[in-house]
């Protein structure tokens, strides 16, 4: 009687493929999030809205609102986010507004696996 086997192969190419398209997916959906949370950001002088943008390191996207952005430091990025204390003398607090969150969760409550990921998620 002779033996039965299934060989099974990594296929380095496949992988290869399925992670470039992974990390697209992920960047634009890292702008369309950067996009709605501009859209959703309290609005003042416009410098909190375009302070957020998309910035990408090795294999993570990070989408930040907030930092130095042409000679102003927008620092209230995350009080308006989170809540907290604003103003110079800390006497007024300001609740969050979430506007980074909700683009988030807005995303993520439609069909982003097939939006973004397309073929590789079937």
């Amino acid at each position: 009687m002779s033996d039965v086997s299934i060989k099974l192969t990594w296929d380095n190419n496949a992988i290869h493929t399925i992670e470039n398209k992974t990390m697209k997916g992920l960047i634009r959906m890292g702008y369309d999030i950067a996009s709605l949370a501009r859209a959703n950001a309290p609005y003042l002088t416009g410098a909190l809205s375009n302070s957020i943008r998309v910035e990408e390191d090795a294999d993570e996207i990070y989408v930040i609102a907030g930092g130095k952005m042409g000679g102003k430091d927008i620092r209230y990025a995350g009080i308006q986010e989170f809540g907290g204390y604003a103003g110079k003398n800390h006497n007024a607090y300001i609740t969050g507004k979430h506007y980074m969150e909700n683009a988030k969760d807005f995303i993520l409550a439609g069909n982003y696996l097939q939006k973004y990921f397309g073929d590789i998620t079937s």
